[in-house]
C-alpha cells in the first residue's frame, strides 16, 4: 500500500522499511534491461547526479552499466511501500561515492537515487 509520508506523520503512522545485506534483483538483470532501454532516471537522480558529479543522463547510464556486485551495500524497501525493493550501491566516482539506488518495477530498471554518499 502506497501512503503518503506527510499523511503518515499527520495520522502519527509509522513508515518502517526492511534491510537486508544480499541483493534482491539481480544486477546483471538490471543491466540487460538498461541496454535493451528499459529504463527511467528519476528526475531527482538526473538532478543529484549533475549537481554532485556533473554528470549527465548517458554518465549515470555508464556508471551504472559499470557497476560491480563488490558496490553492493544493502537492499531496503521503499519507505512508501514496504514491498518495493531497492538495492543500495556504493559506486566509485572519481575520489567520491555515490549513493545509487535501484530497482525494477514492471520489467523495466529505475535508477532511483544517484547521490554523493
Amino acid at each position: 500500500m502506497y501512503l503518503d509520508k506527510k499523511v503518515a506523520l499527520c495520522y502519527n503512522i509509522d513508515m518502517k522499511y526492511n534491510e537486508k545485506k544480499t541483493p534482491h534483483y539481480n544486477l546483471n538483470l538490471i543491466k540487460e534491461l538498461i541496454r535493451q532501454r528499459k529504463y527511467q532516471i528519476r528526475k531527482i537522480a538526473l538532478e543529484n547526479a549533475m549537481c554532485d558529479f556533473d554528470l549527465k543522463h548517458k554518465d549515470i547510464i555508464s556508471y551504472v552499466l559499470n557497476i560491480e556486485n563488490s558496490y553492493f551495500y544493502k537492499s531496503m524497501t521503499s519507505e512508501y511501500d514496504n514491498k518495493l525493493w531497492q538495492d543500495v550501491y556504493h559506486v566509485p566516482i572519481g575520489k567520491d561515492i555515490a549513493y545509487v539506488k535501484l530497482q525494477i518495477v514492471s520489467d523495466e530498471s529505475v535508477v532511483i537515487q544517484f547521490k554523493r554518499k
